[in-house]
């Protein structure tokens, strides 16, 4: 499990994050490339998140909102991109709170599986200073996505219990995530840098 999120006096939030087993149906359906594309976002994913820049200024909103959480809360980073939505083949989930299980769920963005196979299977391999443009850019949204996604996880974890309906949270936790998301650039980027390669 997770350490709480959350803390006492003296005992500051720590991103405790693992990254989560496929089942082995799902694994089968990916290509030894793309496992190991996967695999290595994950893993560049959990360094990003567990950076001590990124996780300083994660604790210092929790400690703005005054997140409360009363028991330990796993983070995960899945392996592999979330089905589409039912009804949306447009919207991907990228994170997910289950409450009953005290658990956060981060997946990775969708990207087309010849791209993965023919141009990114040495993305999280290489220094960030030797990837071309688009790479870069995509470190940037990968690294940013996950972040602004943990983040709204967490700050739906501050309205828990408060029995407000879905359609009134939602709004309150995304408003409240584009505010915290402004000005990381400087953050995410020295974060990303030490993540890669």
């Amino acid at each position: 499990m997770g350490q709480e999120i959350g803390w006492t006096p003296g005992n500051l939030w720590t991103p405790d994050v693992r990254i989560a087993n496929p089942p082995p149906a799902l694994l089968a359906k990916y290509t030894g490339k793309e496992k190991s594309f996967f695999y290595d976002y994950a893993g560049f994913v959990v360094k990003v998140i567990q950076d001590s820049m990124v996780a300083d200024r994660l604790r210092g909103i929790l400690e703005i909102e005054a997140v409360q959480i009363e028991k330990p809360v796993d983070v995960r980073v899945m392996v592999f991109p979330a089905r589409p939505l039912r009804g949306r083949a447009n919207r991907m989930l990228h994170g997910s709170y289950n409450h009953s299980a005290s658990q956060i769920s981060l997946y990775p963005i969708r990207l087309p599986r010849d791209w993965i196979r023919h141009e990114g299977s040495d993305m999280f391999k290489l220094s960030y200073q030797t990837l071309t443009e688009l790479k870069k850019r995509l470190l940037h949204e990968i690294s940013k996505t996950a972040i602004a996604t943990l983040l709204h996880e967490l700050l739906h974890v501050k309205f828990e219990g408060r029995g407000l309906a879905s359609y009134v949270e939602e709004p309150l936790v995304r408003k409240l995530e584009s505010q915290y998301m402004q000005g990381w650039e400087t953050t995410l980027l020295a974060a990303l840098q030490r993540a890669s390669g």
